[in-house]
C-alpha cells in the first residue's frame, strides 16, 4: 500500500467529521415564530395558514408552514376543536403525497392495439384531451344511448367538486348513471339512519368520546383507523368502561375493559339478544320510547325470538358475558355505541346498524351528551358525497324520484326541470355489472382506484378492459385503474385547491389551495 494513501482509520475519522458537521447544521433549531416553538432552521417559515387534513373523516386542523409562498412543513392546529393540537402519522405526512414522483402532470392518451393491449401512454395538450373526452363519450351515447356511459367518483374530493361533477354529467351532459366509492363503505349506515330517523346524519360530536361512561365499539379498530378519535377517548375523565365487539383481537380490543370476540357475522344476533334481555329485565326507558319512537311492540315481539341460550350458541360468547354487557348498558348513565367498517361492509350491514340504533333508542341513550348510535365515516368527504354529489340521491339529500324535490333543485340551480333525471342512478356495483354485460361502454373514474379497491380485483380488472373508453382522473399515473385507462387526466390534490369537506361529526372545514397566510 502506498505511504500516501490514507489509512482506514484516518479515512473513517475524516468521514465522521464531515458527516458530523452536516448533521449538526441540519438539526440546528431556531425560533419558529407563529407559536411554533423551536424548529429546524431550514424549515423556519415566514408565514403560516390553517386548513383541514384531507386524509380521513376525522377532519383535523393543520397549521401549514409557508416559506416564500410554498408549503415547507406543517403541525397540528392547537386551536382546532377536532384534534386539539394532536396529529396522527397520516396528518404529519399530509404534504408528502403532493411531492410524489408518480404524480400525473399532463394528460396522457393510449390507443387500443390488436389483441386488446394498450399502447404506451403519450402526452397531449389539455385542449386535445378535452376534445378527445367529449368526442369519445358523445360517440358512445349516439350509438348506444345515454345509459351507456357512467362515472365512478369518490369521498376524497371537495364538496364543491362533487356537486359540480353530478350537475355537469346528469343535468348538462345527459348522463343517467354515476355513483361514488362511498357506496362501498357508508351506504349501509346511510340507509339505516334514513329508515330510523328519516335523514342521514350521525347524531354525535367528538366531545361525546370524552363524556360517555360506557363506550361500545363494534367492528372498529379506532386507535389504528382513527387515531385522533382514540386520543379523544383517552381524554375521557370518567374512567369509562370500553367494550369492543369484534372477532379480531385488535389494538383497540387489547386496550378495552372487555373484548367480546364473537363469531364472524353473528353481531346482529347479539344485538337482538341484548335488546330482548334489556326488555325482559325492564332495563329500558319506557318514557322515552313512548314519547319519541314508534313500532316498539312489534320490535319487542321480534327480538323475543332471540333468547339468551340461542344468542350464546350463535355468537360463541358465554351467556355470562352477554348478561354482563346488558348490565353494563343498564348501569351506564351515558352509553354510546360506535361502529365502522366491520358493520358497514357486512352482508347485512343495514339491519346491524339499525339493531345498534334500536339499542340506543330503547335505553334512551340518544340525544344527550356522551350517548348515541354513532357511525364513524371513513373517507375525508364521504359525508359530502352522501349529501351533495347528485349520485345516489339528489342535491342536499333530496330524491330523484320525488317531483317536488326535482322542482326545488331546478329552481335553486336555475335549470329546466326536464334536465334532472326522474329515476335513481345505478349503484356502484350495478354500474360494474352493466360494464360486464356490455351495456355501459364508457366510464369516467375520478379519484378512486376501482381495479384495486373492488372486492373482486380480478373481475374488476377484467371488466374494465371491456370498456370502449375509460377515463381516469387522478393525482397519480401508477394506480391499477390508471394503467388500464385510454385517457388519463391529472388532478390537483389535498392542499392544492380551495373547497370544503364534511367530517364525521358534520363539521364543515376548509381546504385552501391558495393560502391566505398569517404573516
Amino acid at each position: 500500500m502506498s505511504s500516501r494513501a490514507p489509512t482506514l482509520q484516518n479515512l473513517a475519522s475524516r468521514l465522521l467529521r464531515q458527516w458530523d458537521g452536516q448533521l449538526t447544521r441540519e438539526l440546528l433549531l431556531a425560533p419558529g415564530k407563529f407559536g411554533l416553538g423551536q424548529i429546524p432552521a431550514k424549515l423556519a417559515p415566514d408565514a403560516t395558514t390553517t386548513m383541514v387534513c384531507g386524509y380521513c373523516s376525522t377532519g383535523c386542523g393543520l397549521q401549514v408552514h409557508l416559506k416564500d409562498g410554498a408549503a415547507v412543513n406543517l403541525s397540528p392546529d392547537t386551536e382546532y376543536p377536532v384534534n386539539l393540537g394532536m396529529a396522527c402519522p397520516k396528518g404529519w405526512e399530509a404534504l408528502a403525497v403532493l411531492n410524489s414522483s408518480e404524480r400525473a402532470t399532463q394528460p396522457l392518451v393510449r390507443e387500443r392495439l390488436s389483441g386488446g393491449h394498450l399502447s404506451a401512454p403519450k402526452p397531449l395538450s389539455w385542449d386535445a384531451a378535452l376534445t378527445t373526452f367529449r368526442d369519445r363519450f358523445q360517440a358512445i351515447i349516439a350509438e348506444h344511448g345515454p345509459e351507456s356511459v357512467a362515472f365512478l367518483s369518490t369521498g376524497q374530493i371537495p364538496t364543491e367538486e362533487m356537486m359540480l361533477l353530478g350537475a355537469l354529467t346528469k343535468f348538462g351532459m345527459g348522463w343517467r348513471h354515476g355513483d361514488s366509492n362511498t357506496r362501498q363503505c357508508m351506504a349501509t349506515s346511510v340507509a339505516a339512519y334514513k329508515q330510523s330517523f328519516g335523514f342521514d346524519a350521525p347524531p354525535y360530536t367528538y366531545a361525546d368520546f370524552e363524556q360517555s361512561d360506557v363506550l361500545i365499539f363494534v367492528g372498529s379498530n379506532l386507535c389504528v383507523g382513527h387515531p385522533i378519535m382514540w386520543e379523544r377517548v383517552l381524554r375521557n375523565p370518567h374512567r369509562p368502561k370500553i367494550v369492543v365487539i369484534d372477532p379480531r383481537r385488535t389494538e383497540t380490543a387489547m386496550a378495552a375493559t372487555k373484548h367480546l370476540g364473537l363469531y364472524p357475522k353473528s353481531d346482529q344476533t347479539l344485538f337482538y339478544g341484548l335488546a330482548n334481555l334489556l326488555i325482559d329485565r325492564g332495563w329500558i326507558d319506557r318514557e322515552f320510547i313512548d314519547r319519541s319512537t314508534s313500532g316498539f311492540d312489534a320490535f319487542r315481539e321480534f327480538v323475543a325470538g332471540f333468547p339468551l341460550d340461542r344468542v350464546a350458541s350463535e355468537t360463541g360468547l358465554p351467556a355470562a358475558d352477554i348478561e354482563w354487557l346488558a348490565e353494563t348498558i343498564h348501569a351506564g348513565k351515558r352509553v354510546s355505541f360506535w361502529w365502522t367498517m366491520g358493520v358497514n361492509q357486512s352482508y347485512q350491514g343495514v339491519r346491524t346498524a339499525q339493531s345498534l340504533i334500536n339499542l340506543a333508542l330503547i335505553t334512551g341513550h340518544i340525544g344527550r351528551p356522551g350517548t348515541g348510535a354513532n357511525s364513524i365515516t371513513g373517507q375525508c368527504n364521504a359525508m359530502g358525497s352522501r349529501l351533495f354529489s347528485n349520485t345516489s340521491s339528489l342535491l342536499g339529500g333530496r330524491e330523484f324520484t320525488n317531483a317536488e324535490h326535482r322542482q326545488e333543485v331546478a329552481a335553486i340551480l336555475g335549470l329546466d326541470e326536464s334536465h334532472i333525471p326522474t329515476t335513481n342512478s345505478l349503484c356502484y356495483d350495478q354500474i360494474l355489472d352493466r360494464v360486464e354485460e356490455g351495456k355501459i361502454r364508457g366510464l369516467w373514474v375520478i379519484a378512486t382506484n376501482t381495479a384495486h379497491s373492488w372486492i373482486d380485483q380480478d373481475r374488476a380488472q377484467a371488466l374494465l378492459r371491456k370498456l370502449d373508453f375509460l377515463v381516469v382522473q387522478d393525482m397519480y399515473t401508477t394506480t391499477e385503474t390508471a394503467q388500464q385507462a385510454h385517457l388519463i387526466l391529472p388532478a390537483a390534490g389535498w392542499g392544492e385547491k380551495d373547497g370544503s369537506l364534511i367530517n364525521s361529526e358534520r363539521r364543515i372545514p376548509e381546504l385552501r389551495g391558495s393560502p391566505s397566510p398569517i404573516s
